[in-house]
């Protein structure tokens, strides 16, 4: 059953730029005539202004309530075709859209080798993503790093990918080295409001960057978060398919395993972890590839942005 909605505003904002990430800012023009810029992409040819006849009172509550529907109602109707494509695509999850190529590209590695590895790497930016963020410090830390091989003469992109397990006390002094170093920003995910940087001890001043800030100066805020779904479509515009964070019961299922098996040891009914090999195999895959499609979103939205020479405000 379609969904209903109680104006044209809460089906443009709720129904259309919710669902797909897109942004929506009204205004009224010079002609006092109600407007809706609406954005579904990086750059000018991806946006789109609505206008509409309606000339209501910008200084009155029902003066702009009005205006809103009017120009909602006439961007609805301009975006038809858009929404059309866009909901034709076949649906797939992070997993399936970009799984086989976590599992080509990507080392998972842990402890001092890991951490070797990484300073060896000399990174100038990584991407982080937290598992158990209620508790400081978390339960898991995921950084992920990207380096290059060379192979018959050609250069290909790698990535590393390590997993740290705090003990209930501290970070490591690997972890604190990186998150204190100014020279190194530290990329986020966070739709949990900070909740991520917080248990990490990382406060505003320290270098670090979140993709929902990045997407918002690139295709316009929203009232709700996007979450790294709709960024990872609007970091890699796929013309065949839709990115979606995946609702059906068996992938649900698996989703609250994993965050089920984090928040026994958040909340104290596990004891902390100690070992990779602690973790099953599929719970440590889907913490890795978090971060691992934090770093691609960054890459994508940063491609965008130089392909319509725009800049990439952090």
């Amino acid at each position: 059953m379609a969904p209903s909605f109680n104006s044209p505003k809460q089906e443009l904002e709720q129904g259309i730029c919710g669902q797909h990430g897109w942004s929506s800012s009204y205004f009224q023009a010079p002609s006092s005539r109600w407007c809706v810029e609406v954005r579904w992409g990086v750059g000018t040819r991806s946006g789109r202004i609505f206008v509409s006849d309606d000339v209501s009172d910008g200084a009155s509550k029902a003066g702009v309530k009005k205006g809103h529907a009017a120009a909602a109602a006439v961007a609805i109707e301009g975006l038809r075709d858009i929404v059309y494509a866009a909901n034709s695509k076949p649906t797939r999850t992070i997993e399936e859209a970009f799984g086989p190529w976590f599992d080509h590209t990507c080392f998972v590695m842990s402890g001092p080798e890991g951490w070797a590895k990484l300073w060896e790497i000399n990174p100038t930016e990584v991407f982080v993503d937290v598992e158990g963020n209620q508790v400081t410090p978390p339960v898991l830390v995921q950084v992920c790093v990207s380096f290059h091989v060379s192979s018959f003469g050609e250069r290909h992109d790698r990535s590393l990918c390590l997993l740290e397990m705090p003990n209930i006390h501290r970070l490591s002094d690997d972890m604190n080295r990186l998150l204190d170093d100014p020279k190194i920003t530290k990329v986020f995910c966070d739709g949990t409001s900070g909740a991520d940087r917080r248990s990490l001890g990382i406060v505003d001043s320290d270098n670090y960057v979140d993709l929902e800030d990045i997407a918002s100066s690139l295709v316009g805020a929203t009232g709700v978060r996007r979450g790294l779904a709709r960024i990872m479509n609007l970091a890699w515009p796929n013309p065949a398919v839709r990115v979606t964070k995946d609702t059906r019961k068996a992938s649900l299922r698996r989703d609250k395993e994993s965050v089920l098996f984090f928040a026994a040891i958040e909340q104290g009914k596990k004891p902390r972890l100690k070992g990779l090999d602690e973790i099953p195999d599929r719970i440590r895959r889907y913490a890795a590839m978090d971060a691992w499609c934090t770093m691609m979103a960054y890459r994508g939205l940063r491609q965008q942005a130089q392909h319509e020479g725009l800049p990439l405000d952090e």
